[in-house]
């Protein structure tokens, strides 16, 4: 009977902390075991920091508590984001000041981000059942300074949260037309995140031409409408509208190496419509995929592309693009 009734009492204390290990985890923001490594909790730290900052008039309070209660506080993909899109305390204060009614209409949204597991947990099965040697990567939503809704730092997805997951029932008649236009389309965080992964599954990049470039960002937003659904950005809406006129144009400089008119180019675009380079290497994925036989051996092939120039003008030969016209 002694026996016993230790036995039973060793059960319940091993209950009792597997349940304490649990709530600690899903406190934290993470989760383990079959599910993939989510992390949130630069968003828990910015909304603190946020309200803080607010609570004082006194400028210097304001950027101490931005660095000590946000950026102090990074996590791994946040300190990688920092790094790659100039996150600074300064930058943070200014655009809390700038743009309070986008900051408090934005709020809610990216409170609601972790109810979106399971569609990225979809994302990732179905990755796997496409493209055998998928690695998972793990996943970082953080909040940035409104220059970036994602990026990759190694196998890490790095989401810009109040870029994200803002849709067209947030306030945007404080930001640049850009942002407007970028928010205005958006109807879901999981589609960046879903674009993201494709570039963690990519050949490490190297420099190439514009060509290269296009294709290398157009895979991305091909592989998210496979694993998930079509992107919802400006530049697919106008690239429909005008394939012919623009695959014209990007043939006269798809060799050479400079970008600006088709990458990256946010408020600078020459017709208004950033990123049409993104499109422009979507369509000519999609034509590869379309017109191979096999459609995980095409998708393999689309995944490990290796960017030197002369891989992507055979790439781009071989998917018999045609810029819309029959």
């Amino acid at each position: 009977m002694y026996k016993t009734d230790n036995m039973v009492l060793v059960v319940e204390i091993s209950t009792k902390i597997k349940i304490i290990l649990t709530c600690c985890l899903l406190l934290s923001g993470v989760s383990y075991g079959q599910k993939s490594s989510i992390y949130t909790e630069d968003i828990d730290h910015f909304w603190a920091m946020y309200d803080r900052v607010l609570a004082t008039k006194d400028t210097q309070k304001q950027l101490f508590y931005v660095q000590t209660l946000y950026l102090n506080k990074a996590s791994a993909g946040l300190k990688d984001f920092m790094r790659a899109r100039g996150h600074s305390a300064e930058l943070h204060l200014n655009n809390i000041f700038k743009y309070p009614k986008f900051w408090a209409s934005i709020r809610s949204k990216t409170w609601a981000i972790k109810s979106h597991t399971d569609e990225i947990e979809k994302i990732i099965s179905n990755f796997k059942n496409q493209y055998p040697d998928f690695e998972t990567p793990e996943f970082y939503f953080t909040m940035g300074v409104l220059n970036s809704g994602g990026t990759i730092s190694g196998n890490k997805v790095i989401i810009g949260s109040e870029i994200a997951c803002a849709d067209s029932t947030v306030v945007v008649t404080e930001l640049g037309k850009w942002l407007q236009g970028v928010i205005k389309l958006n109807t879901s965080v999981v589609s960046i995140v879903a674009h993201e992964i494709g570039h963690t599954q990519q050949t490490r990049y190297r420099k190439t031409n514009l060509l290269g470039a296009c294709i290398r960002e157009g895979a991305c937003d091909f592989m998210a409408e496979l694993m998930y659904k079509p992107v919802p950005k400006p530049y697919m809406y106008y690239g429909n509208q005008h394939e012919s006129d623009l695959w014209d144009a990007f043939q006269k400089v798809m060799l050479g190496e400079e970008t600006k008119d088709w990458l990256y180019n946010g408020d600078n675009a020459p017709n208004g419509i950033a990123d049409l380079g993104y499109f422009i290497g979507y369509k000519i994925c999609s034509s590869y995929y379309e017109n191979s036989i096999n459609k995980k051996q095409a998708l393999k092939e689309i995944i490990e592309l290796k960017y030197r120039k002369k891989s992507v003008y055979t790439f781009l030969v071989r998917s018999k693009y045609q810029g819309g016209k029959k």
